[in-house]
């Protein structure tokens, strides 16, 4: 670092024409200017400025030196160029990781809308429900669903995801439609296998909270198959709205037991701490919350 400010300072000198107008120029004096050259035609065993009391001119030897040394500054000061384009204007390739189903059912449909606004993005998404390694990979953000983010992440809340109790209609139009949480216990019921809702399902309600120690003829560990499966009427599922947003608006499946509440989980946009984020991570950030509730679509 110090033969790189040393070689800066002879260029500002060759520039200026002179050492007092350089160390004017960086603010220093013109003896420390004097210093750096010294120490530079120490370190390379050569003379680089002929100088006399009325002038200086260049050797052979600080001729080439000069050349090399420009071409270094001019790299420098592209790349702080372009380094600020990154932190002020979203470029570059954004990298995100999110879990399978969020990404199919909701970042499908506003990927397009994020992309078209920011040209300059390109988008790698990584559909996964293990969360990413930030540390370890290139991610640069990492979207989950959980109801304990990890620790050693800085983890932003997007927004509360309700969960559901569902069946389609021609479920219940065979089996009965349950009043209560404990009526379950007569349904064919339908979970995710290591979720936050498998059995047993715990309710708040009216009467308090229960516990349902569930069963049926199906678990799982994909929610897209859940949910597939409820709408074509094999039994009752407990589920995040998001996933049923349309069918649930069209009547393919009706939500039940409405008085009584499950467990909510949110959704995070995680990120390693203390770093700067660049403009395509804040823009994908703010993108996410001017968009709100993913039920909505």
């Amino acid at each position: 670092m110090e033969r790189l400010i040393n070689m800066a300072s002879f260029a500002e000198v060759v520039d200026a024409g002179g050492l007092s107008a350089a160390a004017d120029k960086l603010n220093c004096s013109r003896a420390v200017i004097s210093k750096r050259l010294g120490a530079l035609e120490r370190d390379f065993g050569v003379t680089l400025l002929n100088r006399t009391t009325r002038r200086q001119s260049l050797t052979e030897a600080g001729q080439t030196l000069y050349a090399h040394c420009r071409r270094i500054l001019d790299e420098m000061n592209s790349a702080e160029t372009q380094l600020h384009e990154f932190s002020t204007s979203p470029r570059g390739t954004l990298r995100v990781s999110a879990p399978y189903s969020y990404g199919a059912r909701v970042l499908s449909k506003r990927l397009p809308e994020f992309l078209q606004r920011y040209p300059d993005i390109r988008m790698e998404l990584q559909l996964a429900d293990q969360l990413a390694d930030l540390a370890g990979t290139s991610v640069d953000i990492a979207v989950r669903l959980t109801d304990n983010p990890a620790p050693g992440l800085v983890a932003r809340k997007l927004v509360d995801v309700p969960y559901i109790v569902c069946a389609s209609p021609g479920y219940l139009a065979q089996q009965g439609t349950p009043s209560h949480p404990r009526d379950l216990l007569q349904h064919n019921c339908l979970y995710y296998v290591g979720g936050i809702l498998q059995t047993p399902w715990h309710f708040d309600g009216p009467d308090g909270h229960s516990a349902v120690e569930v069963q049926g003829s199906l678990t799982v560990n994909s929610v897209d198959v859940l949910r597939d499966a409820v709408i074509g009427g094999l039994g009752i599922v407990a589920i995040s709205r998001y996933h049923l947003t349309e069918e649930l608006a069209d009547g393919r499946v009706v939500e039940l037991l409405g008085d009584y509440r499950l467990p909510e989980r949110a959704i995070y946009l995680m990120t390693l701490p203390d770093r700067l984020l660049p403009a395509k991570t804040r823009a994908f950030i703010d993108f996410l919350w001017q968009r709100g509730d993913p039920a909505q679509g």
